[in-house]
């Protein structure tokens, strides 16, 4: 008799799938913005004026250079790299895709950096030149500003760099 109510119980068991179980966890959504930088071909300075490439993401538009060091350390920032100083995007590719995760804001500057020497305390000699930045779709000659938001990433945020014929310098 123990035999038989035993063998339904052990059945119900095994037919249970975890039922009231919570759902698996989501992915995080990841903000920021992504797109691709495209290099112009033929424009890449030889491999010894190429330390770092960044992207950059600033609220502050327009920038001097008393802006871009207040920007970059202050609490909280309000310019922000990618990746980080001492890491580089990759050289001599003709386009470079890019997921660049952000705090909720506007960013009004967005743009590709290029450092040009490693030594970052050098006065009087300029160590990063701006070599492409996002252009406003309406106004191609201004910075396009981007909107990131809690709910999702921003997409099609594309650069075009010429380091032949870099953009007028901001600071």
């Amino acid at each position: 008799m123990k035999q038989l109510i035993i063998i339904p119980i052990c059945l119900t068991l095994i037919a249970c799938d975890g039922g009231l179980a919570p759902p698996p966890p989501k992915p995080p959504v990841e903000l920021g913005f992504s797109g691709t930088i495209y290099y112009a071909p033929g424009s890449w300075p030889p491999v010894d004026s190429l330390v770092n490439l960044m992207i950059f993401a600033s609220q502050i538009y327009p920038l001097d250079s008393s802006l871009v060091s207040t920007g970059l350390f202050s609490d909280p920032p309000t310019i922000f790299l990618y990746p980080q100083i001492g890491q580089s995007l990759s050289f001599f590719e003709d386009s470079t895709s890019y997921s660049f995760p952000l705090k909720s804001g506007t960013y009004k500057y967005i743009g590709v950096l290029q450092q040009l020497s490693s030594d970052m305390l050098t006065y009087g000699i300029r160590v990063f030149r701006v070599v492409g930045f996002y252009r406003d779709p309406l106004i191609p000659s201004q910075p396009g500003s981007v909107v990131v938001n809690d709910t999702s990433q921003i997409e099609g945020i594309n650069i075009n760099v010429d380091f032949q014929n870099p953009p007028a310098q901001p600071f």
